[in-house]
């Protein structure tokens, strides 16, 4: 005989979060986007603050100087703080790098709802 496993109930929740995407073109896929990295994150400053740290790490891509002072400058200067404002203001942003070889890797991050899912509390449970 067989049995139906029991559903865990769970709570669902519309919230706001941020889509965070690094995608990589080269001519090697035809400049399709390859994707780095893909994550929800919950606030804006949570994705600048990836941006950054990874912005700061860039240097082991085997960038050229030029593309890797912009990309110090974007991470230490000032250029987060005009995307900051843009995500609390609700609109994407985004910056590029140039990559030897023709390829360049791009940091999206864009505002978005999505749905949260937790466990409901034991008190929330129906009891049999």
């Amino acid at each position: 005989m067989r049995t139906t496993p029991q559903a865990t109930p769970v709570n669902v929740r519309v919230a706001h979060g941020f889509r965070f995407e690094v995608l990589r073109y080269g001519p090697a896929t035809g400049f399709v986007p390859e994707p780095v990295d893909l994550r929800i994150l919950p606030g804006p400053r949570e994705a600048i603050r990836v941006i950054r740290v990874q912005l700061r790490a860039s240097h082991v891509l085997g960038l050229t100087p030029r593309e890797t002072a912009r990309a110090l400058y974007w991470a230490d200067q000032g250029g987060w703080v005009q995307a900051l404002g843009a995500l609390h203001r609700g609109d994407p942003c985004g910056f590029t790098l140039l990559l030897p070889r023709g390829r360049h890797i791009e940091w999206h991050v864009r505002p978005v709802l999505c749905l949260t899912l937790t466990p409901s509390a034991v008190s929330d449970r129906v009891t049999e």
